[in-house]
């Protein structure tokens, strides 16, 4: 007898594990979900011997279907592809399958209900929890199973991830009991049926994520490509709509900055509102939608799949659908107190939203039922929105039975024969993951549309003034280029005309910058009120204007369009309820008498507005030859430096210096440049005295170490070692009482620490008053800034004032190495300077070495380091780049 036991339990055994390994061996062979719950059900009928056994699953509205069965010959009927209504299994009885994972077995014949609570082991294997439990069978319920055909039945919910997924139910046509071993083995073949479905999960996921890639891909190159824009964007917008699944949609862009209209893409049968995206129903759906946030979500709180329809939320009355949630349909984890605001507005039934009730008559006639209006907005930023169609659908469903929701309330339906209902008229509600994707394709049309607007603002700023709105220089240039090639085919004259306003800087000192700004946009409004629709006017920069004057028949036609401007100067300027006085000075150029190229026109007519200013101001001058003397030549290039740095003609150059030891760049020497735009590049030499002479030296030296600065810092953060800077010191930029404070603020605007500046000034500035320059050499110590003695040897510096002075290097002037190695005592006078610096801990450097025996004797002197041509002139910065980059001169350097 034992051994009979024994032999029994071993089959059992064995039987369980074959049918295991059977069903294991589906899912590992099969991915397609089908398959597998049809081997399932297959395989339990089998193993159970009953005459039915069906897998349920429930859609989101409740309701079941029959997705797979197994039927032994023809004792029960086949279920397969009907569906269940929602009222069929109770709530209560929904809520014990997904929490307490009970397992149900009913006896009509002895009207026994058998239950049973299952948890999981560690192992993952499902355990008994809550014991059995035996219970009458409710009338209902067994009058439902024998109208049915059943005499007994087998329930076992289906779960996956977290929430009631469906149900598998065995049912056979006798009363037949239900063995502990076969209940057993069929929760085991339940729970590899959940592994099948969450892998059959992932794998859609993945197919979904990777079939909206593809989407998103092809829609970016498209974005992306070098079609016409309207071609990309109608294009983009068709390839949305069919990956949507949409039936019609439309892109709206707004209004740019630089005067664009509005534009509109469509695609299929459209609204009668032509614009509807300008109504202010349509922006108050898109203005309030950001305002919907789901509920905050406790941490470690997992959000599932949403079975239920849409939830309904509120906009102040309105109602709108709404995904729930908003993250999708599966798992997300999100972090505590968390918020995701919406961002595009999902509308189910457009005629059952009453939000959209005021636009509900614009698509009658019509099949659009469902909309999705997705935003080109990021923060306060809207740039128009991509909206979404669906038609009304017609649905059909084959019930398992007549769905009368009367009767059913009343009594279990008598019959279970498939009954087909169909439904027109209606909706197809947006999905989550349609919505996310919409909501991506919404992202690339935002970033495209912001590229495109700031391409075309970059372009039309580049030919325009931005306080004024008047073409610039650049525009000016172009326009009066075509004008001259023009006029040379027609043989006709035309005028450039400059104004300057006369006693615009003191209005501009007196009041401040943004009155003067305000001065100088009315100015530019009566201007060009007083120039006829073919001539042109521009900003050139600061308070100048330029005109180009077409068809000029004479001198006296230009002189007449000047006295006409100089008009717009004779009522006064109304300023925060003040009048002001602001004159003009003009200077005219014709074509072709004084220039037959834009250059020259605008160098003469520049040049004869300045004769204008010498004249008296408030007057025009035509350009004759004599304006271009020299004494006048320095009158303008003293005039232009005024306006140099307004106009931005200032350029730095860079000029390395050499470690002799190492042959490394160890700094760079910042050299200023004076771009002049009629004139070329202007040598210091030209114009620092000058700017001395008028104290422009000031704002101009805090320029060059602001840009020098802003370079070093740009270098650094391009990967390249620290060095550091050399900026020289004028001597009124060495007297300014706010130098210090000046610096520091500089170095905080360009984020360069002060290690990495070095300030430079000469002998004859550091002796001229030797108490302010010890304290103010302390002061950059104390900042970290190094300081070079320049020019040092050609002035008069005394040793006892030297050794007060808290310096880093002495520079040897390059008039002492120019004749180092002839016979002149130069030599001894560099040998004795490189030994007083190193006496005094301080590096020497030896400005303009240009030959290689120069740099041998240097070396041999135990100089520190050098500069000059030999290793590279004064460059600019990216020709600067590229020596700094290679760092050595190791072939100059060469013994």
């Amino acid at each position: 007898m034992i051994r009979r036991k024994i032999k029994h339990s071993a089959v059992t055994i064995l039987d369980r594990e074959n049918l295991l390994n059977r069903i294991a061996s589906r899912i590992r062979q099969s991915l397609e979900l089908h398959e597998i719950l049809e081997t399932t059900a297959r395989e339990i009928r089998a193993f159970l011997n009953t005459h039915r056994v069906k897998i349920y699953r429930f859609e989101e509205d409740g309701s079941g279907e029959v997705i797979a069965e197994s039927i032994q010959s023809d004792r029960l009927p086949s279920m397969l592809g009907l569906r269940f209504p929602a009222t069929d299994i109770p709530v209560k009885a929904r809520d014990l399958f997904l929490t307490a994972r009970q397992r149900v077995i009913v006896d009509v014949a002895s009207g026994r209900k058998t239950t049973e609570e299952l948890d999981f082991s560690d192992n993952g294997e499902s355990i008994s929890r809550g014991g059995i439990h035996y219970w009458p069978v409710d009338p209902c319920h067994a009058e439902y199973l024998t109208n049915m055909g059943v005499s007994s039945s087998l329930s076992i919910p289906i779960l996956h991830q977290q929430h009631l997924w469906g149900l598998l139910v065995s049912h056979h046509a006798k009363p037949r009991r239900y063995s502990e071993r076969e209940i057993e083995i069929v929760q085991l073949l339940v729970d590899q049926m959940s592994i099948a479905i969450a892998q059959s999960d992932l794998l859609n996921r993945t197919r979904n994520q990777a079939r909206d890639e593809a989407v998103l891909n092809k829609i970016s190159g498209l974005l992306h490509s070098p079609l016409d824009i309207k071609k990309i964007r109608q294009t983009v917008l068709k390839e949305t709509v069919l990956a949507l699944r949409a039936d019609a949609g439309r892109l709206y862009i707004n209004p740019d900055m630089t005067g664009a209209v509005a534009q509109i893409y469509t695609y299929g049968v459209q609204p009668s509102i032509a614009w509807i995206e300008e109504t202010d129903c349509w922006q108050q759906l898109i203005n309030k939608s950001e305002q919907i946030a789901p509920p905050e979500t406790k941490p470690g709180t997992v959000q599932k799949e949403n079975l239920s329809p849409p939830e309904r939320a509120s906009l102040e009355g309105y109602e709108l659908d709404l995904p729930s949630p908003l993250n999708g349909n599966k798992e997300s984890h999100s972090t505590p107190h968390s918020i995701v605001y919406l961002h595009s507005v999902s509308i189910g039934n457009l005629y059952k939203t009453r939000a959209f009730s005021p636009l509900a008559f614009a698509f009658q006639g019509t099949k659009i039922r469902s909309i999705l209006i997705v935003p080109l907005k990021y923060n306060k930023q809207y740039l128009g929105c991509l909206t979404l169609f669906r038609n009304e659908i017609e649905t059909e469903t084959l019930w398992a039975g007549r769905n009368d929701l009367d009767e059913r309330n009343q009594k279990p339906r008598a019959s279970f024969e498939a009954w087909r209902e169909i439904k027109k008229e209606q909706t197809k509600i947006w999905k989550v993951e349609e919505i996310k994707l919409a909501e991506s394709v919404g992202t690339h049309l935002y970033m495209a549309v912001m590229q495109r607007r700031v391409e075309n603002l970059i372009r039309h700023e580049a030919s325009h003034d931005r306080l004024t709105g008047l073409a610039n220089r650049l525009l000016f240039n172009e326009r009066l280029s075509l004008a001259l090639a023009d006029t040379q085919h027609r043989a006709e004259m035309l005028g450039v005309i400059f104004l300057d306003l006369d006693g615009f800087k003191t209005i501009n000192d007196t009041l401040g910058h943004a009155l003067g700004d305000l001065l100088l946009k009315i100015v530019a409004e009566r201007l060009s009120r007083s120039l006829p629709e073919e001539d042109m006017l521009a900003r050139w920069g600061g308070d100048e204007f330029t005109f180009l004057i077409n068809h000029l028949s004479s001198a006296e036609d230009v002189a007449e369009i000047s006295n006409k401007i100089l008009k717009c100067f004779q009522e006064p300027f109304r300023l925060e309820g003040q009048d002001f006085y602001v004159k003009a000075s003009l200077g005219i150029a014709l074509a072709p008498y004084d220039g037959e190229d834009v250059e020259t026109l605008l160098k003469n007519a520049d040049a004869a507005m300045y004769r204008a200013k010498q004249q008296g101001r408030n007057n025009y001058q035509l350009y004759t030859p004599a304006i271009g003397t020299k004494a006048c030549e320095r009158l303008l290039l003293e005039t232009s430096l005024h306006k140099a740095l307004d106009r931005d003609e200032f350029r730095m150059y860079y000029q390395p210096q050499i470690d002799l030891k190492t042959g490394r760049i160890i700094s760079m020497e910042a050299l200023i440049r004076w771009q002049h735009p009629e004139l070329g590049l202007v040598p210091p030499s030209e114009f620092i005295p000058l700017a001395e002479e008028t104290g422009l030296i000031c704002p101009i030296g805090k320029w060059a170490i602001e840009a020098a600065t802003r370079q070093n810092y740009e270098w650094q953060l391009a990967g390249l070692p620290p060095i550091r800077m050399a900026v020289n010191l004028s001597a009124r930029q060495f007297h300014q009482q706010n130098l210090l404070q000046e610096i520091a603020q500089i170095l905080r605007q360009t984020k360069l620490p002060p290690g990495y500046l070095e300030l430079e000034i000469t002998e004859s500035i550091a002796m001229q008053d030797v108490d302010l320059t010890i304290s103010l050499l302390h002061g950059f110590h104390e900042m970290g800034i190094a300081i070079a003695l320049d020019d040092f040897g050609t002035g008069y510096s005394s040793l006892s004032s030297l050794k007060h002075f808290p310096l880093d290097q002495l520079k040897i002037d390059r008039s002492f190495i120019q004749e180092v190695t002839t016979e002149s005592p130069d030599a001894a006078i560099i040998e004795a300077i490189v030994t007083l610096g190193h006496g005094l801990n301080l590096e020497v450097m030896a400005e303009g070495v240009e030959t290689l025996e120069q740099l041998e004797f240097l070396k041999s002197a135990n100089c520190d380091a050098a500069q000059g041509y030999l290793f590279s002139k004064p460059v600019p910065v990216e020709i600067a780049t590229e020596l700094y980059r290679q760092s050595t001169f190791s072939f100059h350097l060469s013994s």
